[in-house]
């Protein structure tokens, strides 16, 4: 009886010192408190989009959840070939499949919801 305990609480303690390590170690973590603070270098594209002129391209990135990246949501990162224009964060979308596409040169459709590129970001927190 003893020994089964000894084993039970090393199991235990295995798990969480696993555990902890990977939540430290990751640096892909879904605690993005605002669109301007995600690093894409480390995340997967998942789609590209350009406009329909091809002076815009819209990049949707996976950006994994804490443990084991189950929870995760995808980013869309808008860039221009023109370089005055800096790259902007204008989409957070939910972790459930989603449809985007472009209206015109300036607008897109993001889940039967309209965005203007130069004004509005869709934050599927805020919905």
């Amino acid at each position: 009886m003893i020994k089964r305990k000894v084993v039970i609480y090393t199991i235990i303690a295995i798990s969480i010192c696993i555990s902890a390590f990977y939540f430290f170690s990751t640096n892909q973590t879904n605690s993005i408190t605002a669109l301007e603070d995600v690093n894409v270098k480390n995340l997967d594209v998942i789609q590209q989009l350009e406009s329909p002129d091809e002076k815009h391209k819209l990049t949707i990135y996976l950006t994994g959840g804490v443990f084991m990246k189950s929870d995760y949501s995808y980013i869309g990162q808008l860039s221009s070939k023109d370089k005055k224009e800096k790259e902007k964060f204008i989409l957070w979308l939910p972790g459930e499949p989603f449809i985007i596409k472009w209206i015109n040169n300036k607008e897109i459709l993001v889940n039967q919801k309209q965005i203007n590129i130069n004004s509005e970001n869709y934050d599927f927190r805020n919905m």
